[in-house]
């Protein structure tokens, strides 16, 4: 039961393969392209917040 649960959540989310076809290859690409921007644009977005943090800790 458990299993099942998961691996219904896990195909909720999980990103669609590229169907076959010409263009399979670079939707995929792009795709990946796409999730690596968000990837980078998410790590610099928790740096810019923990250097605020840390600035606004620091006694004037």
């Amino acid at each position: 039961m458990i299993d099942t649960v998961r691996h219904a959540a896990q195909n909720l989310f999980q990103k669609p393969n590229a169907e076959e076809g010409s263009n399979a290859a670079k939707l995929q690409e792009v795709r990946n392209r796409q999730a690596l921007r968000s990837r980078e644009l998410k790590i610099a977005q928790k740096e810019e917040r923990l250097q605020k943090r840390a600035t606004q800790m620091q006694p004037a």
